[in-house]
């Protein structure tokens, strides 16, 4: 793989990880273990459409896998490195909040995605 390509790789990677409905999913799997598309919505209290959605791109970036069960597909946080990941992302995010809070470069970005005209806010 090119240099250029793994950027790219690395800035899906991060971005999979950036949707809050992703990020409830991967915890969720994380506290409970496997579960199917049904009872993760009920949890999350989400529509089905929107979290199978969710569910293949957690699959195809390779947070999670899925498991045949019957009728029902099963699926589990892929490995020890996914919830290591979860794991120091809390911890570096307990340290930094503050930072991470009052950075107005990614308030800016969040604004712009939100809403793409829309000035972006200042935090206090």
């Amino acid at each position: 793989m090119l240099h250029g390509d793994l950027t790219i790789a690395k800035k899906s990677f991060f971005s999979a990880l950036s949707d809050e409905t992703r990020l409830t999913i991967l915890y969720t799997l994380k506290e409970r273990g496997g579960m199917c598309v049904n009872d993760i919505c009920e949890v999350i209290g989400k529509d089905q459409s929107l979290v199978s959605h969710h569910m293949r791109c957690l699959r195809n970036c390779g947070f999670v896998t899925m498991e045949k069960k019957g009728k029902f597909a099963v699926y589990t946080i892929r490995n020890k490195m996914i919830t290591d990941i979860l794991d120091l992302s809390d911890k570096h995010v307990k340290e930094m909040s503050e930072g991470i809070l009052h950075c107005e470069i990614v308030a800016e970005e969040q604004c712009c995605k939100a809403e793409p005209n829309a000035k972006p806010r200042r935090r206090p």
